[in-house]
């Protein structure tokens, strides 16, 4: 509970940091913050957050689901309700932890239109 609870605070946080109003953000998992961040920056994301940092795959996309389950139907978020924990760290052959999950965005404007 105390790992949720701080999650969706920091979602929160980031959220109001970049402007609630016109935030674009998204919720993920990765094993390479750093690589997968260079993906969201070519699509105009603009900022990443690490909110959780673990070894156990199966908690970190349960917290990842969790956290799309409760942010999904909010202004600017990108990530399908009932989702989360399907991704790339299921592979066959998964990179080893740790594994993050973070939140990642922008500001929304007139000029600049976050991918999904």
């Amino acid at each position: 509970g105390k790992i949720l609870s701080y999650a969706k605070q920091q979602v929160v946080a980031f959220r109001e940091r970049v402007g609630v109003t016109v935030c674009v953000f998204k919720i993920g998992v990765t094993a390479s913050p750093t690589h997968r961040f260079k993906l969201y920056w070519e699509k105009n994301f603009q900022t990443m957050w690490i909110i959780f940092m673990g070894n156990d795959l199966g908690l970190v996309n349960m917290l990842e689901a969790a956290l799309i389950s409760e942010f999904s139907q909010c202004t600017g978020c990108r990530n399908m309700a009932n989702t989360g924990g399907e991704g790339g760290l299921n592979r066959q052959v998964r990179p080893h932890p740790p594994y993050f999950v973070y939140v990642t965005g922008g500001r929304r404007t007139n000029q600049n239109v976050l991918g999904r």
